[in-house]
């Protein structure tokens, strides 16, 4: 099975309304809905927005539905300037860059045991890619793709000096609230995850304007590259790759 959460409603809408053979429960306030996405068996749920709802979110359905590999999608603001909204960014890593003990040395996003950037499977970045041409080769107007860092932390960027600390600290292409969190719990899983976003904003003084005004747009380009996607995703498994019930 292929885990797929969002944070927002409008994340995973369209997505739910492609599934058949659905069945629905409810865990810790989250729904779940499991069913069929054009032949692959997926569970589906919308985590709520934020680093803890997406750790709540990411371990529970890894301990109740045991998904072999899990992908979080949804938008995000881009912090370069070129950047266009609907553009997709497929992360390379992830980094939870308001995590600061840098009282005691270490650069922020560092923990004691972790990686500070943390990297997203390469074989579903590979995917996510090839479904990025899938859904928008020769597309007029069609957005961009980019590959790179995103950084998680539980603030709505709209501030240009911590638009370019962002940029700068991490090399970080898009900054959202949930991707580290999903990505630092499914690492401590050993389980294969990437996170994909659409842009929505450009973290700047007009973020939460630009936000209301382009999150329809930047959804629908999630979706298509997910609708491509979700049907190659659990290709190539054998099996070996979950390792939670090693002792």
């Amino acid at each position: 099975m292929l885990g797929v959460i969002g944070a927002m409603t409008e994340e995973v809408q369209l997505l739910l309304a492609e599934l058949t053979e659905t069945s629905s429960s409810v865990h810790a306030g989250i729904t779940v809905t499991c069913g069929n996405y054009k032949g692959t068996e997926i569970a589906l749920a919308q985590s709520g927005i934020g680093k803890i709802n997406s750790t709540i979110c990411t371990q529970m359905m890894i301990d109740l539905f045991k998904p072999q590999k899990l992908i979080f999608s949804g938008v995000a603001g881009g912090l370069l300037p070129n950047m266009q909204a609907g553009d997709i960014i497929v992360a390379s890593h992830v980094v939870e860059y308001d995590m600061d003990l840098t009282a005691f040395g270490r650069r922020h996003g560092e923990t004691p045991g972790r990686e500070r950037l943390i990297e997203c499977q390469p074989d579903l970045v590979s995917k996510a890619t090839a479904a990025f041409d899938a859904a928008f080769d020769g597309v007029e107007g069609g957005p961009n793709l980019m590959l790179g860092t995103i950084a998680s932390g539980d603030t709505f960027v709209q501030d240009i000096q911590k638009l370019r600390w962002l940029q700068r600290e991490f090399a970080a292409l898009a900054t959202e609230m949930e991707g580290a969190a999903f990505g630092h719990t499914c690492r401590l899983n050993n389980l294969p995850f990437v996170v994909i976003r659409a842009l929505s904003d450009s973290s700047s003084n007009s973020a939460s304007e630009d936000f209301e005004k382009n999150l329809s747009r930047a959804c629908e380009n999630s979706f298509q590259l997910m609708d491509r996607m979700i049907p190659t995703a659990m290709t190539g498994w054998d099996g070996k790759q979950d390792r939670r019930s090693d002792a």
